[in-house]
């Protein structure tokens, strides 16, 4: 599975499916490209997750609909680079439902931002990136999308980095970025979750 979702990967990078001039959005967290030693070290700001993790996901079940159910699980995530660190990608797995997706990120040394792209297994569509970067031990990253329709901004923000137990948090807003609503959490660690 790992060969194959690498193999996914490096179709994607090759042009298949993703869009060549898609830009950050101006929005986006704007870094001022630095040396290139500096723009070096920040292509491998994902380095933090090459490897076997396990994960707990906790997931609000109706976002952006005053929703306070949430709901549990675990599972495993594989990350492994791709160009030398100026990409990588990872495989999301749930212990009791198997593939949930795969994340592939890529590094814009002209911008010294992240383009994070989601394809789920539920549906096999490359969703719209999030685009940003890491300052302080903090990732964060924005972009656009849709919920039922409706046009939404989506947030992921990665904390504990530099720890033994990074978290990532995605949040939605549907008034423009005036409100966001945390809807999924993972905290991964690499001893196994109960």
């Amino acid at each position: 599975m790992f060969l194959r979702s690498l193999a996914f990967a490096s179709t994607l990078f090759a042009g298949a499916v993703l869009p060549s001039a898609q830009a950050a959005p101006e929005n986006a967290a704007d870094p001022t490209p630095g040396t290139p030693d500096d723009l070096a070290a920040r292509s491998r700001d994902f380095d933090f997750l090459r490897g076997h993790w396990y994960v707990r996901n906790e997931r609000l079940l109706d976002p952006l609909q005053g929703s306070i159910e949430w709901t549990s699980s675990t599972g495993t995530l594989v990350g492994a680079p791709l160009l030398e660190g100026m990409g990588n990608y990872d495989e999301l797995r749930s212990d009791d439902s198997g593939p949930l997706g795969v994340s592939i990120r890529f590094y814009d040394r002209r911008t010294g931002q992240w383009s994070d792209y989601w394809v789920a297994r539920r549906d096999g569509v490359l969703q719209p990136p999030v685009h940003g970067s890491f300052a302080d031990g903090v990732g964060m990253f924005e972009g656009e999308d849709t919920l039922r329709g409706k046009p939404i901004r989506v947030r992921q923000r990665w904390t504990g980095v530099d720890t033994a137990t990074p978290r990532w948090e995605q949040a939605f807003s549907g008034d423009g970025g005036r409100t966001w609503e945390t809807n999924w959490v993972m905290d991964f660690s690499r001893a196994p979750v109960h």
